[in-house]
């Protein structure tokens, strides 16, 4: 990633995985889907033009996916940033779906994960953090997320992990399961919900506001201070970062929490390395 996320980094890492998210011998390959071998730089000679080197791989085209916008991007558009016809695409994926997941896959092999331990919450607080700097990093990743069907081999590795350290620390399978679900979801969630703010939108006196103007305007107009709660929704830190994020986040930590078994609560699950 080009940023590093708030409680967790990312760093360049080598690919290999499906982006399907089902084994299938290979991962972001450098070859055409085709196969074969690609073409070797034409030599100019007297009256050719030089030919382009063969420098198009699946990984250029997913980044040129980040580039253009992972949520928004158009294959003609990845086409042009790369200086090819949009129709060589399709040797290297078969549709805009594949390459979104493609470029779910590198983003998800360049992002720092936490380490599977026995402290679950801060696991699963560094989970949501690294998520969401892969969300800072890459606008729209969200949205293709939870529209886009598939799971990437490094992340069903990586949760899986997981799961097994959540069990260790007194979780059942199933609110294991869920936890690392529910905290993906409330990340994407929120992350396109606070992205969304900054829209603007046309007003009667023909400018425009954000939408978080016209919210907080809004809470402020109906509220009156008539109770401290809706003060709440006036304040400048809730439309703005992270918003209510992590408040959230605690409140579903503290209820987790109460349903670790007695028995296994007082003794830690071994440490589960991380599988990516």
């Amino acid at each position: 990633m080009k940023t590093p996320p708030s409680g967790g980094g990312a760093t360049e890492a080598p690919s290999g995985r499906d982006i399907a998210g089902t084994p299938s011998g290979g991962g972001i390959a450098e070859t055409p889907s085709g196969g074969g071998d690609a073409k070797r730089p034409s030599t100019a000679g007297p009256g050719r033009r030089p030919g382009r080197p063969p420098s198009l791989t699946r990984a250029a085209i997913a980044e040129a996916a980040l580039a253009e916008g992972v949520a928004t991007f158009s294959m003609p558009g990845v086409a042009a940033r790369l200086g090819v016809g949009h129709s060589t695409l399709y040797r290297y994926v078969d549709n805009r779906e594949a390459l979104v997941r493609l470029a779910v896959e590198l983003v998800a092999e360049r992002t720092v994960w936490p380490s599977a331990g026995p402290a679950w919450r801060a696991l699963l607080t560094g989970f949501a953090d690294a998520l969401w700097g892969a969300c800072e990093a890459f606008p729209g990743l969200d949205e293709a997320i939870l529209t886009t069907p598939g799971t990437p081999r490094v992340m069903v590795d990586l949760l899986t992990g997981y799961g097994g350290a959540l069990v260790g620390a007194g979780l059942t399978p199933r609110d294991a399961a869920v936890a690392v679900d529910f905290v993906a979801d409330l990340v994407f969630s929120s992350s396109v919900a606070m992205r969304g703010l900054d829209r603007r939108l046309p007003d009667a006196a023909g400018g425009s506001s954000t939408a978080r103007e016209r919210y907080r305007r809004a809470w402020a107009r109906e509220s009156a201070g008539r109770h401290p709660f809706e003060a709440e929704f006036t304040a400048e830190e809730t439309w703005h970062g992270r918003g209510w994020f992590d408040d959230k986040l605690d409140i579903f930590l503290d209820g987790l929490a109460t349903r670790i078994a007695p028995d296994r609560a007082a003794s830690p699950g071994p440490s589960t390395e991380e599988n990516a």
